[in-house]
């Protein structure tokens, strides 16, 4: 296969695979299945909150899920309405707040991850250890290079 059909493939690969991540009946048994009635914007905001292990700044979390802070700031209200998110003092700067995730929060989350990974696993099943490690090296790399990419030529625009 030449260079070009390669990159063709896996172009088409992955926006497939992006595709049926984000159809709505996908986020619907995602929901179901994690036991929880979320939006998929407030999944990633509390997905993205357990993953950095740490509270944020509404900007970090908007940077990170490459959305502006004001789509940020609205599901973040509603989500501490929901008693799933809370504001906690900036320890590097007392008038600032970061967005933390409470108990059920972080439960919430952690029921979502786990139904991803375990659709991820039930696909990945009859795959060797070999080819699941380089599956997850290359995707990491993929992931990191275009993110990178997409960032920097959107800040050079």
């Amino acid at each position: 296969m030449s260079k070009d059909a390669d990159l063709l493939t896996t172009v088409a690969s992955f926006r497939r695979l992006v595709t049926t991540l984000n159809r709505a009946k996908t986020h619907e048994r995602l929901t179901e299945a994690a036991g929880v009635r979320l939006d998929r914007p407030d999944v990633q905001i509390l997905v993205y909150l357990l993953d950095a292990g740490e509270p944020r700044r509404i900007g970090a979390i908007a940077e990170g899920l490459q959305v502006e802070s004001p789509h940020v700031t609205r599901h973040v209200s509603a989500l501490e309405k929901r008693e799933l998110l809370e504001r906690v003092r900036d320890p590097e700067d007392g008038r600032a707040w970061r967005i933390a995730l409470t108990p059920a929060g972080a439960k919430a989350a952690e029921s979502c991850r786990q139904v991803t990974m375990d659709w991820f696993s039930i696909a990945l099943a009859d795959w060797p250890e070999d080819d699941r490690a380089e599956l997850a090296r290359l995707i990491s790399r993929l992931s990191e290079d275009v993110s990178e990419r997409l960032v920097n030529h959107t800040a050079a625009k």
